[in-house]
C-alpha cells in the first residue's frame, strides 16, 4: 500500500509471495508471539499477514492487516486452509475454489456508484443522522490508544444465543443485527440513567459492506478483503422499565418494533461511506459517533461439522484478537462493542470484546454496560417465548399502514404478510362490492373453476395433503381481502387453509350429472362471497368405481389463466411426491409492480390513445346478465394461412387475430377507431421467477385500431404491432389511470384474449397409475362480449356473451364475419378493410336495433342485379364453420 493523500493497494500477483516467509513457529501460543508477529506488519512494505505455528497445542495464529482482511474474509480463509489441509492429507495438489468478484473490480465499482442520484439523494438524511450528539466525551489520543485500550471479553449462554440466531429475529422480522442493536440500546438508556430512552443515541454501526447489486455479475462470497461499511445511527428506544425489558413484558414489543423501524428508515449503510470518502461534490464530514458497535456473524463451524482432523476457530479467537490489535495508535471510539458467534461441541455462543478509552469509562462502568446488554437480550428472548414479535410497516412495503392498524389485523387473522391488490385485483374487488351492494352476493362471473376427471385408484387424502401443500407454497391463494383502512389490502396468513370436501356420487348414477352441476355451481357461489369465504376451494367427487371429478374453484382476483397448468403441475407433482423449486414469491411481483414508473406510464398510453373520441361499446350500459358460450374452430388449412400470415408480415398471430376483431367491432358500431381491451400476461422478464408464479398477474389494457379509407390489411397489422412495441413495457398501468389519461370513463365493452396457456394432462401425470380423461374450465367476466382464441392446430374461438344482450343467433353472425374477415386478410394483405361490407341489409338493421352503434359509414351501393347479389354472398359465406353451443344458465 502506497500513498500520502491519494492512497493506492496493490496486489501482488499469485504465487509471489512465499508462504514459509511469513510463518513463525513457537512452543506454545502465548501474548508475546502474536504480538512479535503483529509487529512484523508492514503494509506500506506489502506485509499484510504474518502466521505462528504453535507446536506443542498444534494452534495457528493468522494475523492480518485489517487492510486485507473483513469478518467475512475470515470463514473464506478458514474454509480455504481447510480444503487445502484435506487436498494435502490425501496426496493431492492444493487447488482451492474461484475466488469470485476481485477487490479491485469492486473498488471500481463503488467509485462509480458514488456519484449516481440514487446515492447522492440521501445525502441529506445522513447528515441529520450525524447531527446526533454524541452520547460519550470523546477519546483522548495521547492517553487512549489500542495499547491501552481496556478491555472485556464476556460470552452467553449457548440457549439465548440459539434464540437470538433463529426464533427472536424470526419473530419480529429482523436480522440479527437489528435485535443486537436494539438490546445495547436499550441497555445504553439503562446505563446513561432515567429518562434518557427518549433521546436519540449516536451509535457509529459495522456493516459487512458486501454490495453485491453493484453489478449483475459481482459475485463476492468468496472474495478475501476488508468491504467493512461503517455508518452512524441515531437510535430512540423511548421509555420502558427496566423491569419490562429484563422480564420480557408485554410493553417491550412497540418498542423493539419501534426502534427496527427507525433501523430500516436508514439508508442503505453503504452508501454514507460512498457519499463521505468517494464522493468529493459532497459534504459528510464531522466526528464520527462515540459509540461503536460491529457484529461480526458466525465465526466458524461447529464442532458437529467438523471433524478432528480440520481446522476450527479457538474459543479464545477474540481474545488473541485484542493482542493482535494492541497498537499506539488512537481509539476509533470511547467504547466499542465487538460481537460474534463461535460455534462449540455443546453450542453456538455469542462473544462480547468490550474495548473502551479508560479516560471516559471505567471497568466497574463497562462491566455494567455489558451486564445490561445481556439482560435485555435475555429480556427480548423472554418476551418472544411468550407469544411477542409480529410485522411492522417495513416489513409489508410498498402496502402503507400504521403499526396500529398492522396490530388490527394480526388481532384477526393468524398474518403471515399484507401486500397490496394489483390494478386488476381492485377492479375484481369493486365488482366484487358492487354485486354486495346490488344484492347479487352469490353471482360467479368471477368464479374460475377446473374440473378434472381422474381415472384409476386415488388416495383422497393424499390428493387432499397435495391441494393443501400447493396453498402453503402459494399462500396469495387463500387470501383475505380487507377493505377498512382505506386502500385495500390482501392479507396472506400464517396457515392459510381452503375450503375442502369429498362428495361420493358413486351410489346415485341417475342423477350424478345434475348433482355434480349443482355441487359446481355451489362452489362457484361460495368463492364469489370474499366477505365470509375462502377465495379457493376444493372438491373431491368420486362418481364411480375408480372415476373421480376434482373440482378446484378459485376467485379471479387471486389466479390467472396462466397460473392454472402451473397449480395442476404441482398438485399432482405433491400428489406422486416428487420435490418441487423453491416456490416464486407474489410478494416479489407485487413489489417490482410498486416500483414501475407509472408517470412515464401514463405519457406513453396518452400517446397511444391521443384523439381517440367515441368509446367502443357493443352492449347497453345495464348490469351484467346470463352469461353464455358459443365454441367453435378454423379448420386446418386456414389456420396455417393465418400463421403464415402473420410470418409473412412480421407480426403474431395473436396481432392478426385482433386485426380481424378490430373490424368486425368496425362493422358492429360503424366507427373505423376502435378499441378493445386485451388480457395481457403481466409476466415481465426482468423479475426472476415471474414464469413460475401462481396468482393474478394479468392485467387488462386497451387496444386501439384505426384505419383510413386508404389504410391496408398490411398496414393495420403494422400499425397493432407498433402500437404494442410501444406500449408493452407499460402493460403494468391500472386500467383506471389508462381511462383517466385517455378522457374516458370507459374505452371499452369487448374483450379479446389470446389463451396459449395449454394444459398438458400427459405431462402431470407421467406414466403414472392414474389417468386424465377430462378437463374442462369455466371463466367469464362482467364484459357483454368476450373472444377467447386458443392456438392450435385447428385455431379455436370461444365466445363467452351476456345471453341478455346477445343471443346465439347474434354470436354465429360475428363469427361467420370474422371468418370472412381472416379470408380477405390472408388472401391479399393489400386489400383495403374500409371497401369491405361484411353485413348484408337485415344485419344491418338487427345490429342497429343492439348494437350500441353511432352514425354507419357503409359503402355506397352500386346498381347490381340478383344473380350478381347472389353470387355475391357466395362469395362471402361459403361455407359456415361446424360449431358447438354451450349456455351457463
Amino acid at each position: 500500500m502506497t500513498g500520502s493523500e491519494d492512497w493506492s493497494l496493490t496486489v501482488p500477483e499469485q504465487g509471489t509471495v512465499t508462504a514459509g516467509d511469513c510463518l513463525s513457529v513457537v512452543g506454545e501460543l502465548s501474548e508475546e508471539a502474536v504480538t512479535a508477529a503483529r509487529s512484523r506488519l508492514a503494509p506500506a512494505d506489502g506485509v499484510m499477514v504474518r502466521a505462528v505455528w504453535a507446536e506443542a497445542t498444534n494452534q495457528l495464529a493468522l494475523i492480518v492487516h485489517h487492510l486485507a482482511v473483513d469478518g467475512v474474509s475470515w470463514r473464506i480463509l478458514l474454509e480455504d486452509l481447510n480444503i487445502a489441509w484435506a487436498q494435502h492429507n490425501s496426496g493431492q495438489p492444493v487447488a482451492l475454489p474461484s475466488g469470485g468478484t476481485s477487490f479491485a473490480r469492486w473498488s471500481e465499482l463503488l467509485a462509480e456508484r458514488a456519484r449516481d442520484n440514487d446515492v447522492v439523494r440521501h445525502a441529506d438524511t445522513w447528515r441529520a443522522v450525524a447531527a446526533t450528539p454524541a452520547a460519550l466525551p470523546p477519546v483522548q489520543p495521547e492517553l487512549d490508544t489500542y495499547a491501552d485500550a481496556g478491555r472485556l471479553t464476556v460470552a452467553l449462554d449457548e440457549a439465548t444465543t440459539r434464540m437470538l440466531l433463529g426464533e427472536v429475529p424470526a419473530a419480529f422480522h429482523a436480522g440479527v443485527q437489528d435485535i443486537l442493536l436494539i438490546a445495547f440500546g436499550l441497555a445504553w438508556a439503562e446505563f446513561s440513567g432515567a429518562g434518557t430512552g427518549s433521546v436519540p443515541i449516536g451509535i457509529d454501526v459495522e456493516g459487512h459492506g458486501r454490495a453485491e447489486d453493484l453489478a449483475p455479475d459481482v459475485d463476492l462470497s468468496r472474495t478475501v478483503g476488508w468491504f467493512t461499511a461503517k455508518y452512524p445511527v441515531a437510535l430512540t428506544v423511548g421509555q420502558v422499565s427496566w423491569a419490562h425489558v429484563v422480564g420480557g413484558g408485554a410493553a417491550l414489543g412497540p418498542v423493539i418494533k419501534a426502534a427496527k423501524e427507525q433501523l430500516r428508515a436508514l439508508p442503505d449503510g453503504l452508501t454514507y461511506g460512498l457519499l463521505r470518502y468517494l464522493n468529493p461534490d459532497v459534504d459528510l464530514g464531522g466526528s464520527d459517533p462515540t459509540v461503536g458497535f460491529n457484529y461480526l456473524g458466525r465465526l466458524g463451524a461447529g464442532a458437529v461439522e467438523l471433524s478432528e482432523d480440520l481446522w476450527r476457530i479457538s474459543q479464545d479467537n477474540l481474545s488473541m484478537t485484542d493482542v493482535a490489535s494492541a497498537i499506539p495508535m488512537a481509539l476509533a471510539h470511547s467504547v466499542e462493542l465487538n460481537a460474534g458467534t463461535l460455534d462449540s461441541a455443546t453450542g453456538p455462543q455469542l462473544q462480547a470484546n468490550w474495548m473502551w478509552a479508560p479516560s471516559v469509562l471505567s471497568r466497574e462502568q463497562v462491566d455494567r454496560l455489558s451486564r445490561l446488554w445481556f439482560e435485555a437480550l435475555a429480556g427480548i428472548c423472554a418476551h418472544v417465548q411468550s407469544g411477542g414479535g409480529g410485522l411492522t410497516p417495513s416489513d409489508i412495503a410498498p402496502v402503507r399502514l400504521t403499526q396500529k392498524q398492522i396490530d388490527e389485523l394480526t388481532d384477526r387473522y393468524r398474518v403471515a404478510d399484507v401486500l397490496p391488490l394489483t390494478p386488476l385485483q381492485k377492479g375484481l374487488l369493486f365488482q366484487s362490492s358492487l354485486a354486495d351492494d346490488t344484492g347479487t352476493v352469490g353471482d360467479d362471473i368471477y368464479a374460475v373453476q377446473l374440473a378434472v376427471t381422474v381415472t384409476g385408484e386415488l388416495d383422497p387424502q393424499r390428493l387432499r395433503d397435495a391441494v393443501n401443500a400447493v396453498i402453503v407454497r402459494h399462500p396469495n391463494l387463500a387470501a383475505r381481502f380487507h377493505e377498512e383502512f382505506g386502500e385495500p389490502v390482501q392479507v396472506l396468513a400464517a396457515d392459510p387453509v381452503i375450503a375442502w370436501q369429498y362428495v361420493d356420487l358413486a351410489g346415485a348414477p341417475a342423477d350424478v350429472a345434475v348433482r355434480l352441476e349443482q355441487l359446481c355451481a355451489a362452489e362457484r357461489g361460495a368463492a364469489c362471497d370474499l366477505a365470509e369465504q375462502p377465495t379457493f376451494r376444493a372438491a373431491l367427487i368420486r362418481t364411480g368405481h375408480g372415476q373421480h371429478k376434482l373440482v378446484l374453484t378459485i376467485h379471479h382476483i387471486v389466479i390467472d389463466g396462466w397460473s392454472l397448468p402451473i397449480l395442476l403441475q404441482e398438485v399432482f407433482a405433491g400428489y406422486f411426491g416428487n420435490r418441487l423449486p423453491a416456490p416464486a414469491s407474489y410478494r416479489n411481483f407485487v413489489s417490482w409492480l410498486a416500483d414501475q414508473d407509472d408517470a412515464a406510464a401514463k405519457v406513453v398510453w396518452r400517446d397511444a390513445l391521443a384523439g381517440f373520441e367515441t368509446p367502443t361499446l357493443v352492449g347497453p350500459p345495464t348490469p351484467a346478465g346470463p352469461r353464455a358460450t358459443e365454441s367453435y374452430r378454423l379448420p386446418a388449412e386456414s389456420s396455417l394461412a393465418v400463421t403464415e400470415l402473420a410470418r409473412s408480415q412480421r407480426t403474431t398471430v395473436n396481432t392478426v387475430l385482433q386485426a380481424a376483431w378490430a373490424q368486425v367491432l368496425m362493422a358492429l358500431t360503424g366507427q373505423r377507431d376502435v378499441v378493445f381491451g386485451t388480457a395481457v400476461s403481466g409476466r415481465p422478464v426482468d423479475l426472476p421467477g415471474a414464469e413460475a408464479m401462481v396468482g393474478l398477474l394479468i392485467n387488462t389494457v386497451p387496444v386501439r385500431a384505426s384505419i383510413t379509407a386508404t389504410s391496408t390489411v398490411a398496414d393495420l397489422l403494422d400499425q397493432l404491432q407498433r402500437v404494442h412495441n410501444d406500449t408493452v413495457e407499460h402493460e403494468h398501468l391500472a386500467l383506471a389511470e389508462i381511462h383517466r389519461v385517455a378522457g374516458h370513463d370507459r374505452l371499452f365493452d369487448t374483450l379479446f384474449v389470446y389463451e396459449n396457456y395449454p394444459i398438458d394432462a400427459e405431462a402431470l401425470l407421467g406414466a403414472r397409475e392414474l389417468g386424465i380423461t377430462d378437463f374442462t374450465s369455466r371463466e367469464y367476466n362482467h364484459y357483454p362480449l368476450s373472444v377467447v382464441a386458443m392456438p392450435g392446430d385447428e385455431l379455436g374461438l370461444r365466445i363467452e356473451f351476456d345471453s341478455g344482450v346477445f343471443d346465439a343467433d347474434d354470436i354465429a353472425a360475428l363469427v361467420d364475419r370474422m371468418r370472412y374477415v381472416l379470408e380477405i386478410m390472408v388472401a391479399d394483405p393489400a386489400r383495403r378493410p374500409a371497401s369491405i361490407d361484411l353485413l348484408d341489409a337485415d344485419e344491418h338493421a338487427r345490429l342497429d336495433a343492439w348494437g350500441n352503434r353511432t352514425v354507419l359509414t357503409r359503402p355506397e351501393s352500386a346498381p347490381t342485379s340478383i344473380p350478381q347479389l347472389f353470387a355475391d354472398q357466395v362469395a362471402r359465406d361459403p361455407a359456415r364453420w361446424h360449431s358447438a353451443t354451450t349456455t351457463a344458465r
